[in-house]
């Protein structure tokens, strides 16, 4: 992806990013040559997809079939409970460096905020973001207001470049991304299509803008995602085709009332529910 948006710290991260969960070296190679050849240059791991090591192979090897560097892309990882839990950080920072056979990461997240344990993981992060070369960017992902508070209200910690959480039309959490556009936090949207489950599939706003700008409606949702202005989607498909598809929503604009339209499909729906992956939530 050519686009780009900018970080509050100057960093610039491609609009939109592919998620590498659970695949493994088989499944996600093709994945990532599609990607590449389709213009994206991001990509998504975490320790808990248990495949960061697949992630770095993948890269190292495709690269150079492409003509591109390490720094054409964009890698992003994150830290998960059991990890926080441990405490040793700067170990885990190593332990993701090693796996994806890389001298840094673009954007570290933490992957939740688990109770008792984030802040203080947050201090340690933002320290190696500070003192290291290691790190060029940190973030969360799954943080609710309450969660950002405490990171953002202390004048001496840093505050989250990117918050990754659930967000389509039918989740559009508007108190709590008011809140991050105030603060400069980035949303990075995962499930940005819902998997198109019938309230958006049928939805008669999305069949009649689908027709009027003979787009697909996942297109026309992946639109409304960049049109937001501070809206990175990340999406996952096992479909190589799906790629050409999802760049292709910059020859069209959506009007300021068919934005509000689809704003108006909120029903705080959420496919994944936090407390399964984070108790106490």
């Amino acid at each position: 992806m050519r686009n780009c948006i900018e970080l509050n710290n100057g960093t610039r991260m491609p609009l939109m990013a592919i998620g590498t969960n659970w695949m493994n070296y088989k499944e996600l190679r093709p994945i990532v040559e599609a990607g590449l050849k389709a213009g994206f240059r991001a990509f998504d791991t975490a320790r808990d997809y248990g495949n960061e090591d697949v992630v770095g192979a993948v890269i190292k090897d495709v690269l150079p079939e492409f003509g591109l560097k390490r720094s054409d892309i964009f890698i992003t990882t994150k830290i998960g409970n059991y990890q926080q839990i441990k405490g040793e950080i700067a170990k885990e920072l190593e332990q993701s460096l090693n796996n994806l056979q890389t001298e840094y990461i673009d954007l570290w997240l933490m992957h939740w905020p688990y109770p008792d344990y984030y802040c203080n993981t947050w201090e340690k992060m933002s320290m190696l973001y500070t003192e290291t070369d290691k790190v060029k960017a940190i973030g969360v992902a799954n943080f609710q207001q309450r969660h950002l508070e405490c990171l953002v209200e202390p004048s001496d910690i840093i505050t989250p470049m990117v918050n990754q959480m659930e967000f389509h039309p039918l989740r559009t959490s508007v108190s709590l991304t008011d809140y991050m556009q105030k603060n400069n936090i980035r949303l990075q949207a995962y499930a940005p299509l819902c998997r198109l489950i019938p309230p958006l599939k049928e939805a008669a706003i999305l069949k009649s803008l689908e027709k009027k700008y003979s787009k697909s409606i996942g297109q026309i949702i992946l639109r409304w995602h960049i049109q937001k202005g501070f809206v990175m989607p990340i999406f996952k498909s096992y479909k190589p085709t799906r790629f050409s598809e999802n760049t292709n929503i910059f020859d069209f604009e959506l009007t300021a009332q068919e934005m509000q339209s689809i704003d108006a499909l909120d029903i705080d729906y959420k496919y994944h529910l936090e407390s399964c992956n984070c108790p106490g939530y």
